[in-house]
């Protein structure tokens, strides 16, 4: 800055809209694209599912089934670990460039469709190579056009994401076709 001209400077990014679907709970809430949820869940491998503590904000956290927590909102909801979570998906198209981003070599997609937990995930899933996504390393793979439902619940709502990456972990098993 010189004599109050200020120089362009990097313009932080906006926080993503992410819906988190874990085997009990869902949250919505608001992902900073700096230290973002889903590149972290790159960094999730078979060996080590904590991830770091990932911060989201103005999470509303709603539980599922027979859980009697109410449902809530908290301007921080910290997630420790990984291991619970099935999907993490978002319409914003911020969402697809982070996914990009980390998961440069994820260009085959296959049409899938997933259980895990209680729930079934639908959508194209991405493997870096001509062949089915290993998970022998990392745990997520991109995922999209994602239809996640609720399978003990018809009144939970269906949720819908554009883009976003699926967890292995929880998943009983899936089928493919290209």
């Amino acid at each position: 800055m010189f004599f109050g001209n200020k120089e362009e400077s990097e313009t932080s990014k906006p926080p993503i809209h992410v819906t988190v679907v874990t085997d009990e709970y869902i949250i919505d809430a608001w992902d900073d694209p700096e230290l973002s949820i889903l590149q972290a869940a790159y960094d999730s491998e078979v060996s080590d599912l904590s991830g770091g503590n990932m911060v989201l904000k103005d999470a509303y956290v709603k539980p599922l089934g027979n859980i009697n927590t109410p449902a809530r909102t908290f301007p921080n909801w910290r997630i420790a670990s990984f291991a619970k979570i099935i999907a993490i998906v978002s319409d914003d198209p911020a969402a697809e460039d982070l996914i990009v981003e980390g998961w440069t070599d994820y260009e085959h997609p296959f049409k899938a469709l997933m259980y895990a937990g209680a729930f079934t995930v639908e959508g194209r899933i991405y493997s870096d190579d001509e062949d089915p996504p290993a998970f022998d390393i990392r745990t997520f793979a991109p995922l999209e056009d994602a239809t996640i439902t609720y399978q003990l619940d018809k009144n939970v709502a269906v949720i819908r994401g554009r883009w976003g990456v699926v967890n292995s972990v929880l998943m009983h098993g899936f089928t493919l076709e290209n």
